[in-house]
């Protein structure tokens, strides 16, 4: 199913014929890039009905906003509004080839079973499949099980936190602490840290609190407020969510061809640029089910039109833990895309789930049994 922000049909008040034109109008845009002239579709496209026919619908249809008509050509090529209707469908009666759908099983049998490498080599299957920028959000610290936890003294009284997932996946975090302290002296705190919190969520441990901590055995004499330190700066303020980004490079070359409007291009490259803009969108997007669609005009408080951006949420033990899409402009090959996209995250949320999922925690940290009076 296909979501976004206009997720009602875009078919209301137009008839069978304009639906068609729209379709045609889209399909030859997305080829050619060109404005398209209503004698070309009559001589490509089976209309069943006169150019002067399709002239007069165009014209209607630019009235209501799904065409619109450049300076420089008696042609006309579509709007947002058109791209979504046109994606609405696809989304509905596509299907994926069963040599589309070896490619991709062949690719996923290849990668290499590290999340991060996993994440990185969707990131750029999909930049080159689209020719876009192709993105994966990776699933957030704050849901992942700990696996370790390294501390580095990298300058004066700051450390660099490393906490390393039971998914494989790395976040790291520059926390200051309020004193100096040897690298020796962080080893013993990293392992204690370790020990104490290997196999629970961050969000687990923000429920639970931090008391526990000092209720241990305490073998840090005084660095054990570091310890505590440490734990509050990733518990109550964790590591940021990292999203992977490929095919920047070629892509921005090629934007400024294909959006024709060197300012909006611009604006488009600084928001790609902008990993937090990303993040917030991925996290948005992973929420919903099935391909989401979203295109420039319909961004908050963004004019991005002639934009688009696809996505779909994968999951891990059963929960969507991150999304994996493309971004590019409204003129993409959506035919090709909406099946890769959808049978992409499939496959990923298999290999997740295969390998990526520990065995079943305990029922929570651990609480102290109560005093007897």
């Amino acid at each position: 199913m296909l979501t976004g922000k206009r997720e009602k049909s875009m078919r209301g008040g137009i008839t069978p014929r304009q639906v068609e034109i729209i379709r045609a109008v889209v399909s030859e845009y997305i080829l050619t890039g060109e404005p398209v002239g209503s004698k070309a579709l009559v001589e490509k496209f089976d209309l069943k009905c006169s150019s002067a026919t399709v002239r007069k619908e165009m014209s209607l249809l630019e009235q209501l906003g799904f065409l619109r008509s450049p300076h420089t050509s008696a042609g006309r090529v579509p709007t947002d509004l058109a791209i979504r209707l046109y994606a609405e469908e696809l989304i509905q009666l596509y299907h994926i080839t069963l040599t589309e759908k070896a490619k991709l099983e062949e690719f996923y049998a290849k990668a290499q079973l590290q999340m991060d490498k996993l994440l990185s080599a969707t990131a750029q299957m999909l930049a080159a499949t689209s020719k876009a920028v192709g993105v994966v959000l990776a699933p957030t610290s704050i849901n992942s099980i700990i696996r370790r936890l390294e501390l580095v003294s990298i300058a004066d009284s700051f450390v660099l936190a490393v906490l390393v997932a039971e998914s494989g996946n790395v976040y790291e975090k520059k926390i200051k602490l309020d004193r100096m302290i040897t690298q020796e002296r962080l080893y013993k705190v990293s392992r204690f840290l370790t020990e104490n919190l290997r196999g629970y969520e961050l969000h687990e441990i923000q429920n639970r609190g931090l008391e526990f901590l000092a209720e241990e055995e305490n073998p840090l004499g005084e660095d054990m407020e570091v310890a505590l330190q440490v734990a509050q700066a990733l518990v109550y303020n964790p590591p940021h969510e990292q999203v992977y980004v490929e095919g920047e490079t070629e892509f921005f070359r090629q934007i400024m061809q294909n959006l024709k409007d060197e300012q909006l291009a611009e604006r488009f490259i600084e928001k790609i640029r902008n990993r937090e803009f990303l993040i917030e969108l991925l996290q948005e997007m992973k929420k919903r089910e099935g391909i989401h669609l979203q295109l420039g005009i319909e961004i908050d408080g963004e004019k991005l039109e002639g934009v688009s951006i696809m996505s779909k949420a994968y999951s891990l033990g059963g929960k969507p833990m991150g999304a994996m899409g493309v971004i590019g402009p409204s003129r993409m090959a959506y035919d090709k895309l909406i099946p890769t996209l959808d049978y992409s995250s499939q496959l990923l949320s298999d290999i997740l789930n295969q390998n990526f999922v520990p065995p079943e925690q305990g029922s929570g940290l651990p609480i102290k049994p109560e005093q007897k009076e």
